[in-house]
């Protein structure tokens, strides 16, 4: 049986487009990037041409910042990623910006990824130092058809603040509190710096992982609505608050800490690990 015109044409264009994608994700490797990212930056490519999305990264930024940086992100849709890397000498900002309206409408798609802005601006911070202050933003009518993932990697990184929805946040190796709120999307805070600060990560249908030292402290309150909350500790001393501390719900304080932890989702697990290494880990986290 022959395939129809119109058939063979959107064969040969999806075929194009993922030789594209991977074509422009294996040039685009860039100083700020990881193998790690470069890997994960081809697959989304790949992935998201296969499902007839149309995408874009715009040319990094590069900031000159001094010492430790906070972060403060307010992201219409998409997933953050912040992390600290030593090796670097300045500040990068990175946007991919993505549009979903599938194959009938993939013209009208790549040209709507022109409406999207984003700003990224230093900001002098009360009591001293920096704060990068990242803002994104559409007009289109149709805003739930885009999303933008954000990337920032900074030589020394203090306070996070994120807010987005339908987006994985990931924040690592920061020095400060962290206060995140996202929907439908996994959140990461690993860091190899003991936390003492306030910490709030809030997201739904999403697993939460914050993994610190043995020497942070903190007023644990976490909550998960469908999923379990599970906490292993290799340094610290726990003491618990509730005895009514379930599958889904614990309530304790590490280190005598006052500082409040409050980790919530729904459907997914909060894993909380007090372990000497926090960043090693792979793509998934099993403990």
């Amino acid at each position: 049986m022959s395939q129809r015109p119109e058939s063979r044409l959107a064969a040969r264009t999806c075929r194009g487009m993922l030789a594209a994608a991977l074509a422009a994700a294996l040039a685009s490797c860039a100083p700020h990037r990881t193998f790690e990212d470069e890997v994960y930056r081809t697959n989304t490519s790949l992935r998201d041409a296969a499902s007839w999305r149309t995408f874009s990264t715009d040319e990094p930024i590069e900031l000159k910042t001094a010492g430790a940086i906070a972060v403060d992100v307010d992201n219409f849709a998409g997933d953050v990623t912040i992390r600290a890397d030593r090796k670097v000498e300045r500040t990068f900002v990175e946007v991919r910006r993505v549009s979903t309206h599938g194959l009938g409408r993939w013209v009208e798609s790549k040209d709507a990824l022109d409406d999207a802005s984003w700003t990224a601006t230093l900001e002098a911070r009360e009591g001293g130092g920096e704060t990068l202050v990242i803002r994104t933003d559409t007009p289109n009518p149709e805003k739930y058809f885009h999303h933008m993932e954000i990337l920032v990697v900074t030589p020394a990184l203090d306070s996070v603040k994120v807010r987005s929805t339908n987006g994985n946040v990931t924040v690592i190796e920061n020095r400060g509190s962290v206060d995140i709120e996202t929907t439908r999307g996994d959140v990461r805070m690993m860091t190899p710096w003991p936390m003492t600060g306030p910490m709030t990560i809030v997201t739904s249908e999403g697993s939460i992982d914050y993994r610190v030292r043995g020497e942070s402290k903190g007023i644990f309150d976490c909550e998960s609505h469908g999923g379990q909350v599970r906490q292993r500790a290799e340094f610290g001393k726990w003491m618990a608050l509730d005895s009514g501390n379930d599958h889904d719900r614990f309530l304790a304080v590490l280190n005598d800490g006052t500082n409040p932890v409050v980790l919530r989702t729904s459907e997914k697990n909060i894993r909380v690990a007090i372990v000497p290494d926090p960043t090693e880990v792979g793509v998934y986290i099993v403990d």
